[in-house]
């Protein structure tokens, strides 16, 4: 989930933003492994699953996905949409920390609006594709700073649905430092919208604007640098494949 020095040194530095995003792209594989058991007990529209059936069938996939060494992840699960189990307008089954604490929303309509505007939840079931949100700090479950990786699930054309994994960006500084650290001293891990996620320059916090955002640029080799200590500095932004990620390095 890092690239050594000699590796770093001789990639260009698309194939090094690449590699650092290896970690979002194995957790969202993780994760698309879960569907076809979710997807299952939706199989019936005029039948949707109950509370207690969804929750039956996520527990274990949570349990696993948490209860792994390779990947420090701090919550995972489910979050139903609206009216898509049986016996509640909202449903969210999802579990946190090694000791796999289950955080699950009631019935309660306005409960489930804490979720179901939040872009976790929304990307995925607007665009029908998997979405990586944040960093941002997780008032619903654990008041730490976040990312949540969220991919639809969806049953005959309709998405019942997001599964999702949270990862604390304590966790993410700890896998992606050294990587970010053999590219550039400088290099930043961004958001689809320029805030940094990690970042080896010590002086930038999680959620510091730094480039803007680098999908829509004309040129993305030479974005301008956000912020009055940079003083017109310009810097590369090269995606992580498909993620909605990208390497900030700025110029020297």
């Amino acid at each position: 989930m890092s690239t050594s020095r000699s590796e770093s040194q001789s990639s260009p530095p698309a194939a090094q933003a690449a590699a650092l995003g290896s970690f979002f792209e194995e957790v969202l594989d993780l994760l698309e492994a879960w569907k076809p058991r979710i997807e299952a007990i939706f199989s019936d529209p005029a039948s949707p699953p109950a509370r207690r059936e969804v929750d039956c069938v996520v527990e274990p996939l949570a349990a696993a996905l948490l209860g792994g060494t390779r990947y420090p992840l701090a919550g995972g699960g489910f979050v139903a949409a609206q009216g898509a189990v049986s016996d509640a307008p909202w449903h969210m089954a999802w579990w946190q920390g090694r000791s796999k604490e289950v955080q699950m929303l009631t019935s309660i309509e306005s409960m489930g609006e804490a979720y179901s505007r939040r872009e976790w939840f929304t990307v995925p079931l607007d665009t029908g594709a998997s979405h990586i949100t944040g960093p941002y700090v997780d008032f619903i479950c654990t008041d730490e700073y976040t990312v949540t990786l969220t991919s639809p699930v969806s049953v005959a054309g309709d998405v019942v649905g997001v599964v999702g994994a949270d990862v604390f960006v304590e966790s993410l500084e700890e896998i992606l430092l050294p990587g970010l650290r053999e590219l550039h001293r400088e290099a930043s891990l961004v958001n689809r919208v320029g805030r940094v996620v990690v970042s080896a320059d010590p002086q930038l916090a999680a959620g510091r604007l730094l480039v803007g955002d680098w999908r829509n640029a004309a040129d993305p080799l030479t974005m301008e640098l956000r912020g009055a200590e940079y003083a017109g500095r310009r810097a590369a932004v090269h995606a992580c494949g498909q993620l909605p990620l990208a390497i900030a390095i700025p110029a020297r």
